[in-house]
């Protein structure tokens, strides 16, 4: 009961901070982009620690923050230079550090990069196209990022409760012990239903195979990050990112689904907008 009062209380707290961050968008959607991303890379350079990596915690941050900075403000020719510079000095900051396993310490910097400030960013770029693409739906950006978060916590909710009831079967037991094809079947027809009542209650503007490959897109791919997330974390040996969160674990833990949700979501955006 007392983790179950945790995780209200943080939703509580941080629900309404994200909603306004998002529905004010521009520099403020990006900040909260930049704070997670930020929060959730240094979780993951944390991780690779104990596996005896020894990831550029510096160069890392700073190579994200010149990226979504670049995404937000478009500006690719100072930017994209400064990024190129940025990646050329983790290779040669890699050799001067004398560490042993150099690639596998690059590899994880760029990880980094990659995993969580780059796929994350996506949803700036994401939001942005909306609002230009549906210029007569007030906020169209805004309830594009609502639904997303809102679809993926009915996905989780039902993968949970329905696998907590009904599962049998496990899912991926090496990763997840705990996930059943049961819970995660239920989890993708809640993902695909809140699509269904975007479109009949037309909070966007959908066709009828957009908002169903979005679902079912929301359903496969959210849940996909949770495995991957939860891989890290088993080659790590720990349960949770951090305990950032109370009743949460890590801010990784928050937004791994939402993370490798990012560039699918981008992708059928430029499909389907």
């Amino acid at each position: 009961m007392r983790e179950l009062t945790k995780r209200i209380l943080v939703a509580f707290a941080g629900i309404p901070v994200i909603t306004g961050l998002t529905y004010l968008g521009g520099w403020y959607f990006f900040s909260l982009i930049l704070f997670v991303s930020l929060v959730a890379q240094h979780e993951f350079y944390q991780m690779q620690k104990k596996l005896n990596h020894q990831p550029q915690f510096v160069n890392g941050f700073s190579t994200a923050i010149i990226l979504l900075l670049g995404i937000q403000t478009g500006d690719w020719i100072v930017f994209g230079a400064m990024i190129i510079a940025m990646l050329l000095f983790i290779h040669v900051y890699g050799m001067l550090r004398h560490h042993k396993n150099v690639s596998a310490n690059i590899g994880v910097t760029l990880a980094g990069v990659l995993y969580i400030p780059f796929f994350l960013g996506l949803l700036i770029y994401s939001k942005s196209t909306i609002d230009l693409m549906m210029p007569d739906i007030p906020r169209a950006g805004f309830r594009f990022i609502m639904i997303l978060l809102i679809a993926i916590w009915i996905c989780d909710t039902f993968a949970y409760s329905f696998g907590a009831l009904l599962g049998k079967h496990k899912l991926y037991e090496k990763v997840s012990p705990k996930k059943t094809i049961e819970g995660a079947i239920a989890g993708l027809i809640g993902a695909l239903l809140t699509l269904v009542l975007v479109k009949i209650f037309l909070i966007l503007p959908l066709t009828w195979p957009a908002a169903l490959i979005i679902g079912f897109t929301i359903g496969l791919v959210g849940q996909t990050g949770d495995l991957v997330e939860s891989w890290f974390k088993r080659d790590a040996g720990v349960k949770d990112s951090s305990a950032l969160l109370p009743g949460h674990g890590g801010m990784l833990d928050r937004f791994d689904s939402l993370i490798f949700l990012s560039p699918a979501m981008f992708i059928l955006i430029l499909i389907f907008f």
